[in-house]
């Protein structure tokens, strides 16, 4: 590369030769052309000032298997005019470098300017903060109403560190699935998809947030949008998180953002399930029924919801014995249960994916009662009910706990497997059993059966009594 200038080149060259631990340090040459969207904004001391978007962005540090630099990409930053070179010297860096991060140097083609590219440092926190990445935003969206727009902005123009007291403005068309709830005293209500979902935080390497897609939100009416002040910003906060404003663009009514909660513990799984009743039905209104009210009633454990699971999540689907509910067998469920709800990204947490559960044929569905379920869940892990497609026959899906740790253990474990193999001879059969039996926390006491063909490289050592 090349400026064209040998000040700028020697200059560039410098601050590179010196950059042995900190590629900060390290001023490039950036050509023109990886710098799109260009617009002016104003006039400095040095000259005109544009904003643009630096395709490459700046050299975030080195990957030796790649053997280049890797980067933050599609950032936005500053282009300054640089109306006397005889200025660009290292003095001149360390002045630029007080109140910016700067990363170049480059050339308008046309006009054969050079041009300085950096970014704007917060004088608060003395780096680019989130309220950096908030203002180089704000020209790309509006409310329409002055007031609201000064508001939101308020709000990200304090969100130095963190973002959870931020609000957005929010376009309509990023909400899916509104359903009509009720009214109240500021207007109707309506429950919502956010298709993007609230904001985390701010991802270097993709120069963007990171968010929380698809989450439950409600939709408040105002009947005026004078009344949407600090005060009843923190009035709402009270009970719910407040993510911003968005406009119904039939009706033109301005609409509070906040999060979807049960009222009654302030926790969003309830919710979930509430919204995803419309996705199954097992075909029974009983089934249907049980379920439900078992999800409606979990509120913060959410892995003593039942659930309906679709019988192709089963396989490897095997015969073992007949009890007084009907046949029962072992299968493998790919999804696996649910061990959490988690609140910040408002989806259900699943562990032991492809793990082993026992299916029972229920020869009456219309037993199916909460009394039931309790009952059941006495001596097993109960998920959820599933319907064999051939047979019709429902089946609930469950785990047997073990008698003396009231769980699964090693030893409920090694009981899903008894149905692979024998021995042929029962007497052995029943000695390693027992031992696996009794194998609750540790293993090493457990003999296996180990069939011939996974021992290899035989060699004859000796005779002894056996």
């Amino acid at each position: 590369w090349t400026s064209g200038n040998n000040d700028i080149d020697k200059l560039i060259q410098d601050t590179q030769l010196l950059s042995h631990k900190n590629v900060k340090v390290a001023l490039e040459w950036i050509p023109y052309h990886r710098l799109d969207d260009i617009k002016y904004i104003d006039e400095n001391k040095f000259g005109k000032v544009y904003k643009a978007n630096w395709i490459d962005g700046c050299i975030f540090r080195w990957s030796i298997y790649k053997r280049d630099w890797i980067r933050h990409k599609n950032m936005v930053v500053k282009l300054e005019s640089l109306n006397n070179l005889k200025n660009v010297k290292f003095g001149f860096i360390n002045k630029i470098r007080k109140d910016h991060e700067f990363y170049g140097i480059t050339q308008d083609p046309e006009t054969g300017n050079y041009l300085i590219v950096l970014k704007d440092i917060c004088e608060k926190c003395n780096n680019v903060c989130n309220v950096i990445h908030f203002q180089n935003n704000f020209e790309n969206w509006t409310s329409g109403y002055n007031d609201i727009d000064k508001l939101i902005q308020d709000t990200q123009l304090s969100s130095h560190n963190e973002t959870t007291h931020v609000l957005e403005w929010i376009p309509y068309d990023r909400f899916y699935s509104i359903e009509y709830i009720k009214e109240n005293k500021l207007g109707k209500v309506y429950r919502a998809n956010w298709i993007d979902g609230c904001i985390w935080y701010w991802e270097e390497i993709t120069q963007n947030w990171k968010r929380n897609d698809h989450m439950f939100v409600i939709l408040e009416s105002l009947n005026t949008p004078k009344i949407f002040t600090l005060e009843l910003i923190n009035k709402i906060k009270l009970n719910h998180v407040l993510y911003g404003m968005t406009q119904d663009p039939e009706t033109n009514n301005y609409m509070i953002v906040s999060n979807d909660v049960c009222e009654k513990y302030n926790y969003t799984c309830l919710i979930y399930f509430q919204q995803n009743f419309k996705n199954w039905t097992s075909g029974n209104n009983d089934v249907n029924k049980l379920i439900q009210d078992t999800q409606l009633s979990v509120h913060c454990d959410a892995k003593e919801a039942l659930e309906w699971i679709p019988y192709d999540r089963l396989y490897n689907i095997k015969y073992i014995e007949e009890n007084k509910l009907g046949k029962m067998y072992r299968a493998n469920w790919i999804d696996g249960k649910i061990c959490n709800w988690n609140d910040t990204n408002e989806k259900l947490e699943r562990k032991y994916h492809n793990m082993f559960v026992n299916l029972n044929s229920l020869n009456n569905p219309y037993n199916l009662t909460l009394e039931f379920a309790n009952k059941i869940k006495i001596n097993n892990e109960f998920y959820g009910i599933t319907q064999d497609l051939e047979t019709k026959n429902y089946m609930i899906v469950l785990n047997n706990k073990c008698k003396k740790c009231y769980k699964l253990c090693n030893a409920i474990y090694f009981q899903h497997k008894f149905i692979d193999w024998t021995s042929g001879n029962d007497d052995i059969d029943k000695l390693i059993q027992d031992t696996q039996l009794s194998s609750h926390k540790g293993v090493k006491e457990a003999l296996e059966w180990i069939p011939y063909n996974r021992l290899y490289n035989f060699k004859y050592i000796e005779e002894n009594k056996f």
